[in-house]
């Protein structure tokens, strides 16, 4: 068969995603994101299933006023 793939844009308003030196996290080529959607029962559990698992191309955004693309 056929490999699925697919592709995340993310959008973040939080600045502090944007990586600054060579070492964070974001900022490290082959960086991975993993992206789930869930579900929090009224008991407290909570039920996820995975949407996106990828490398991180890019990460762009004003590091004062974001938001970090």
């Amino acid at each position: 068969g056929q490999a699925v793939r697919r592709t995340a844009s993310v959008t973040v308003p939080d600045t502090s995603f944007i990586p600054r030196t060579p070492t964070e996290q974001l900022a490290i080529y082959g960086a991975k994101l993993r992206i789930e959607r869930g579900i929090r029962y009224g008991t407290g559990d909570v039920e996820t299933v995975p949407v996106f698992w990828g490398r991180v191309d890019a990460v762009d955004g004003d590091p004062d006023y974001g938001p970090v693309d």
